[in-house]
């Protein structure tokens, strides 16, 4: 841009030397051709993006210029010899701002006045009121041809980077004696040069060109000026960004749009540039069931998410769970249960109502400051051209610029931080969704009851049979939905509990069905928050529960409604003539002889060999007497 800046600052001399005397002689004549007007095709169409100039003969100045609009935005970008390179942004929607960057030192101001390309109200007539674009130029200057007639002049086809151009003029007398006049020269290829992409029309326009004499016998302009078109394009789509760690000021801010976040999982990167070291987290967030699961090996050191220190977890934590509709916390350590406790309103995701309750923070509200009011900006690309909506905001507490990415459904995927000034980035999070449903967090609610069981109660396990049941059907259950579903049914229909106090186990019986184990844990001594929806002083102890799980059993009152993997729903019972404590209290299997039922065995043996011993004997003799007399009988 610099080696064209120069190129036109040597040319426009010559332009500016040239002699007017044609122009004045054609004005101070009557024309030999009938006036024409100028082709509405000339306009800029709604999208669109032009390089070009403008020069001003009498201060001798140049600008180059580039000019872009989008459906969003409108941006012309200008450069000047002499001055610093500068930008107005446009807004076309919402609340249509228009905001000045100095590029150099990055600065922006928004709701800053249009820019003005050519300040000589004298001229407005031809261009219009609004000199802030190309686009506005035009259009006014087709609205000064309907009230004014021009000429095309015939033999004077000049060739224009490339071009062929025809030449059209306007004289402006004025309507009284002392006004100025004014030429205005137009230039605009001709039909032989079509344009070189749609949706610009033909002709194409090349150049306006505006002279103010005091009279047409003058060859001295009081104001000479010219607008140049070098190349048509269409916008390549980020014209309107703006340098990462740039923020408009004076705008109207407002909150983030972000999507909805009720029941959400998903992996956070929490990134500190400063100290090149990264956090990386998998979370589980659920309104419908009051819970937030963090896991992540880097627990200890603390968790950004929810403003935790590290001294809030004791060392190897690498799974915490915070139940907001019992009000407990849990922390894991390589799935073995850490920590068990009441869930304390020391970390940001606890919120303390005015009365004394505790409830949970939106996600939204941990993932981006609430305060921070934002201010749309033009959409980035990633990096496989997906367009990501930009929002920034600025947080005046610590000087510091906010970044966010959403998608184009508002779904948040990166925030960045960066200290005002020397736009250097300070943090970064990335974030990668994940499906709630594909969530490996969901997995671990049923472990979170060895955390729960205090083990004081030891006789609390029940076994019983499932009518028409075996191992494959609890294949196509899972070991989890028929935890969830026994307590469903119990807290329906037989009394409220919490799940974490019911556990139960599968095991086949000696004809191949199925039988299940349910042990439920005696009530815990460790008193929850204070939660809406729950009444820790409401729990039964074991035995009374167990009581009325018995009773609800033998009455057939306890359906377990269980969802198969395939979403599917069906109904499974209980054999009440089965139910019996495990291990029983009375064990009628194989354990071993006693002493007394060896003796007996001895005695027995022993009767039963003098008895084997007695007929041998008798046997013999009878053979030896039997061959006696055959001997005998043979003589």
């Amino acid at each position: 841009m610099k080696l064209l800046l120069l190129l036109f600052l040597c040319s426009f001399h010559c332009i500016g030397a040239q002699d007017l005397k044609s122009l004045i002689d054609f004005c101070a004549k009557a024309p030999a051709t009938p006036p024409k007007s100028l082709s509405d095709k000339i306009k800029l169409p709604d999208v669109y993006k032009v390089t070009g100039s403008f020069t001003d003969f009498i201060k001798a100045t140049t600008s180059l210029l580039v000019e872009s609009s989008s459906p969003q935005f409108r941006v012309l970008q200008s450069h000047t010899r002499n001055q610093l390179p500068n930008k107005w942004i446009e807004e076309l929607t919402g609340e249509k701002a228009s905001m000045f960057v100095n590029m150099t030192s990055g600065e922006c101001t928004g709701m800053s006045p249009k820019p003005k390309l050519i300040n000589y109200p004298s001229l407005n007539k031809v261009i219009g009121d609004d000199s802030s674009s190309f686009a506005s130029m035009i259009n006014g200057l087709l609205e000064f041809n309907k009230a004014q007639s021009g000429y095309v002049v015939d033999n004077e086809s000049e060739i224009v980077a490339g071009v062929n151009t025809v030449k059209w003029i306007s004289c402006v007398n004025g309507t009284a004696v002392n006004d100025t006049k004014l030429i205005v020269e137009v230039r605009y290829a001709d039909d032989l040069t079509p344009a070189a992409e749609d949706p610009f029309g033909s002709p194409l326009l090349v150049s306006i060109r505006i002279a103010e004499l005091p009279t047409f016998n003058s060859t001295t302009p009081i104001n000479h000026v010219s607008l140049e078109l070098d190349r048509y394009e269409l916008p390549s789509g980020n014209e309107a960004s703006l340098p990462h760690g740039i923020y408009c000021s004076k705008r109207n801010s407002t909150n983030i749009p972000l999507k909805n976040m009720d029941e959400y999982a998903a992996f956070l990167d929490y990134y500190d540039h400063s100290t090149n070291t990264s956090e990386v987290i998998e979370i589980l967030y659920s309104k419908s069931r009051q819970i937030l699961i963090i896991s992540g090996n880097s627990l200890q050191n603390g968790v950004q998410l929810i403003r935790a220190s590290n001294e809030l977890f004791k060392n190897g934590t690498d799974y915490l769970v915070h139940d907001f509709k019992y009000g407990y916390q849990f922390a894991m350590s390589r799935d073995a249960c850490l920590d068990f406790g009441t869930l304390f309103p020391s970390t940001y995701d606890v919120i303390k109502e005015i009365n004394e309750t505790i409830a949970m923070r939106k996600l939204e509200e941990m993932l981006i400051d609430p305060l921070l009011r934002f201010d749309p900006y033009e959409n980035d690309i990633d990096i496989v051209g997906l367009p990501l909506r930009t929002f920034r905001a600025y947080d005046v507490r610590d000087d510091t610029i906010y970044e966010a990415h959403l998608t184009t459904d508002n779904e948040l995927l990166s925030l960045a931080k960066f200290h005002t000034g020397s736009k250097k980035l300070g943090t970064t999070l990335t974030i990668t969704p994940i499906p709630v449903e594909s969530s490996r967090l969901n997995m671990k609610l049923v472990q979170l009851s060895d955390c729960y069981d205090s083990g004081k109660f030891a006789n609390n396990t029940w076994i019983m049979n499932i009518k028409n049941k075996n191992v494959t059907d609890i294949e196509k259950v899972g070991l989890n939905a028929l935890n969830e579903a026994l307590t469903t049914s119990i807290t329906n229909n037989v009394y409220p509990v919490i799940p974490y106090r019911i556990l139960t186990f599968w095991v086949e019986d000696r004809n191949g069905g199925l039988s299940i184990m349910l042990r439920v844990s005696e009530k815990s001594q460790i008193q929850p928050a204070n939660v809406a929806g729950y009444n820790y002083t409401a729990e039964l102890g074991s035995f009374e529960l167990f009581k009325l799980i018995n009773e609800t059993i033998y009455a057939d009152k306890l359906p377990i409604q269980i969802v198969k993997v395939d979403g599917t729903k069906e109904e499974w019972s209980t054999d009440a003539n089965s139910m019996k404590l495990f291990p029983p209290e009375t064990d009628n299997g194989f354990i071993g002889y006693t002493g007394g039922a060896m003796f007996v065995l001895a005695v027995f043996c022993l009767l039963i060999g003098v008895s084997i011993g007695a007929v041998g004997v008798f046997v013999a003799t009878r053979r030896q007497r039997i061959s006696t007399l055959a001997y005998q009988v043979f003589e």
